[in-house]
């Protein structure tokens, strides 16, 4: 064999060499690190903080996972119950961590598994076997995780909250208001009685910006997310504090500032163990529009 298709055939060799298999890569290639500081308080509906967990449930759950719940978690995190606490963990947004079991190549990318910068975080009150539960937080998603972020859960163990998506119409015409500037309207308040008892006085719960986008619910309480996508007629989400179980009617008011142009009615059922319930009937006539 002659130098110069020695050289050619060394070139060759090494440029095969170049496409490493998945077998060969790095065991540990996650990157992109950011800090998720996950706050709790668990509450009595009256929205004060317990001064003890729930009897006979000592143990809290954080669960910090990629999209989709994929296994394994960034962090799973047992921490004694507290009613109120914090943890800090950094998790990845990139890169792989080899898996323990026997790589398949029929699989394109085998034997490892991705990380994204795409999260769903919870917390669960639960006892040392984790097989019963006091309550679980609701489900926050995190649509690209890109620097240090701060998570609060309220959680209610002996009750439920609800979660409102609300559209404006004109009272004139019923036509559908496209947004809460068009509206005037600058503040969306909610009050609450017990449904089926028109004597009892609307209590009034809470309010939110009519622009907010609920972090923690968006128009369905079945998931969520930072990110508004729902009907583009429904201009805002929120949700209430706690409620004991029970069925409740609810008076959605719109306002500018400060003085009520509109009104809407609804109803919800509240649940235990920290349940969400959509709150029906959000759409709200703006008086004169």
């Amino acid at each position: 064999m002659t130098l110069e298709k020695m050289l050619w055939l060394a070139s060759v060799l090494s440029a095969g060499c170049g496409l490493t298999s998945v077998d060969e890569r790095a065991d540990d290639s996650r990157s992109g690190f950011h800090d998720v500081t996950v706050r709790w308080h668990i509450r009595n509906v009256d929205g004060t903080v317990m001064r003890s967990c729930p009897a006979g449930y000592t143990t809290l759950v954080t669960h910090l996972y990629s999209v989709g719940f994929m296994e394994p978690p960034d962090a799973l995190v047992t921490t004694p119950c507290t009613p109120e606490g914090s943890l800090t963990r950094p998790v990845a947004t990139a890169g792989d961590l080899k898996a323990d079991e026997t790589c398949d190549q029929s699989v394109t990318v085998c034997g490892f598994y991705p990380y994204s910068p795409t999260k769903d975080i919870w917390m669960d009150i639960t006892e040392e076997t984790q097989s019963v539960y006091a309550a679980k937080s609701f489900y926050y998603h995190v649509e690209a995780l890109a620097s240090s972020t701060t998570i609060d859960f309220d959680i209610y163990p002996d009750g439920g909250v609800a979660v409102a998506a609300w559209s404006l119409t004109s009272s004139l015409t019923s036509a559908r208001l496209t947004s809460c500037a068009t509206a005037r309207v600058d503040e969306i308040e909610y009050a609450v009685r017990p449904y089926g008892d028109d004597t009892a006085p609307l209590v009034v719960g809470g309010r939110w910006p009519c622009t907010q986008v609920d972090p923690y619910f968006y128009y369905d309480p079945d998931g969520n997310s930072t990110l508004f996508d729902p009907d583009e007629y429904e201009l805002g989400t929120g949700h209430t504090r706690g409620y004991l179980p029970g069925d409740y009617y609810v008076e959605l008011r719109a306002k500018r500032a400060g003085v009520i142009v509109g009104r809407g009615e609804g109803s919800f059922v509240g649940r235990g163990e920290n349940e969400a319930h959509r709150i029906n009937g959000t759409e709200i006539p703006i008086d004169n529009q």
